[in-house]
Order: C-alpha cells, then sequence, then structure tokens
C-alpha cells in the first residue's frame, strides 16, 4: 500500500471560494488547467509518499507534536510569479507560519522522508505547470490588481491523493504549547 499526502494550511471557505473564482477565471481566459486539481493551500511540507502502515503511523504521530501552536493570523496580498513557471498569491511571512513550517519539518526530518528540503517560501499556487506558453500574459493581466484577505490559522491539515484528487483527510487542531508534555529529567 502506498498513498501520497500533504502537510498544508487550508483557508476559510469564503476566501478558497473567492481563490477558485481567480483560478477558474484564469484557466478559462488562459487555458490552464493543473492548478484546478488541487484545492486552495499552502505548502508546509511537499506531497511525499508513504508506504505501509507503520510509516503512515510515523508519521501521523510526528505531525501531532507539531500541533502545540499558538493560533495567528495569516494575511494573503497581491500577485506574484515564480518567473516562468508559477503565479501566485503572496502568503505574508509571519513568526505563526514561519514557526509552524519550522515544527513541521523538525518532526518529520527523522522520517528522512524527502531528501533536500528547499527553503521555505510560502505562497498559494493560482496556475503552474501547463503555465509557459501564457505566463508573461496572466502576469501583465494581473500586475496591477489587489487582492488582501487574512484568516485565523488555529489547525493545519494532511491532505491525500485519492481517486486522481487531493481530498482532506486529517486536521490538526492547534493545542496550547504549555499543556504539551515534557521529557523527564532527572535534575528537574
Amino acid at each position: 500500500m502506498e498513498n501520497l499526502f500533504l502537510v498544508c494550511l487550508i483557508p476559510p471557505t469564503s476566501i478558497s471560494e473567492d481563490i477558485d473564482e481567480i483560478r477558474t477565471y484564469i484557466s478559462d481566459k488562459f487555458n490552464v488547467h493543473e492548478s484546478l486539481k488541487r484545492p486552495a493551500h499552502i505548502t508546509l511540507y511537499p506531497p511525499v509518499k508513504l508506504t505501509g502502515y507503520d510509516a503512515e503511523k510515523r508519521f501521523f504521530n510526528a505531525l501531532e507534536e507539531t500541533s502545540f501552536h499558538k493560533p495567528f493570523t495569516q494575511v494573503l496580498r497581491n500577485f506574484n510569479s515564480f518567473p516562468e513557471h508559477t503565479f501566485y498569491l503572496d502568503v505574508e511571512q509571519n513568526e505563526g507560519l514561519m514557526l509552524l513550517e519550522k515544527q513541521v519539518n523538525k518532526a518529520l526530518q527523522p522520517l528522512k522522508l524527502i531528501e533536500k528540503r528547499e527553503k521555505f517560501n510560502p505562497h498559494l499556487t493560482l496556475a503552474f505547470r501547463d503555465i509557459k506558453p501564457v505566463f508573461k500574459q496572466i502576469c501583465t493581466e494581473f500586475k496591477d490588481r489587489k487582492f488582501k484577505r487574512e484568516f485565523l490559522v488555529s489547525s493545519f491539515s494532511v491532505y491525500k491523493h485519492m481517486d486522481k484528487r487531493w481530498q482532506p483527510f486529517k486536521e490538526f487542531s492547534f493545542k496550547d504549547p504549555e499543556t504539551k508534555p515534557r521529557a523527564l529529567n532527572l535534575f528537574d
């Protein structure tokens, strides 16, 4: 048994609907469809294949450790791109987001799921992969447009790839960091 999982933040439904409206507009106008196969999300840890029950159990146990985190406000502001291959909404970096991503990576690192992690550059993809022929046109169309939404983050999600689509699989609601059990220390 092999399963593909993605660790991410999912904006609230009202904001996701706004984002999907933009993605659908781009898809219809520029004939690019790849991004519509995924939910509107901010990746915290890239997709990983897990084989077997034990691997999945270690993965989810490690993520459980990262759920001791304080809620934070996340801002999505305006449009940006990675040249020639991805057009996205900018995800403003803040202490809560950067700490959460660091905690997720630290917890999953011992599992050796990915060889080398790229530097975290938070973004919310609007179009990618099939975008190259129309990349400049999309950027030109959106260069003067403004967008701003903000939302409270009090959990993160794991999506599972099933039936050729990413489906919600598990949500980790934040728990008060003060309640996290500590390892016993002989000198406490």
